[in-house]
């Protein structure tokens, strides 16, 4: 009684609506990391692409911590957070957090359901310097 491990009736009404559309929003954040890691995977300024073929999350690798940063503040479409899995996209460097043993410009980037040529287009974009 005091932890609230039973949802409420509204907490429960949001889970079944968001159920309705998971397929649909999964399918095209897949559809979104793969268009990104293909982007990715042509440019000698990334380095470590990794995508495993299924799945939101793809992780990559910038020169430098400064570059790292200066891609996520340039993204337009992309979210700099910590928490994956929304529809939008989101994008973390891991290493700001010293818990993890990732190069400092080691990028972790969770794609949402955004049109997938501009997100390709903003990812572009924000590498551009």
């Amino acid at each position: 009684t005091h932890t609230g491990a039973i949802p409420g009736p509204f907490e429960a009404w949001l889970a079944h609506r968001s159920l309705a559309t998971l397929g649909l929003r999964l399918e095209r954040a897949e559809a979104n990391a793969r268009a990104v890691a293909e982007a990715l995977a042509g440019r000698d300024d990334v380095t470590g692409v990794r995508w495993p073929g299924v799945g939101a999350l793809v992780a990559f690798t910038l020169p430098s911590a400064e570059r790292a940063q200066e891609f996520l503040d340039r993204c337009r479409l992309v979210t700099e957070a910590t928490s994956f899995g929304g529809v939008h996209t989101t994008a973390e460097r891991r290493a700001r957090w010293g818990t993890d043993d990732v190069p400092e410009g080691f990028i972790r980037f969770s794609a949402g359901c955004e049109d997938t040529n501009d997100l390709v287009a903003d990812v572009k974009q924000a590498l551009t310097r």
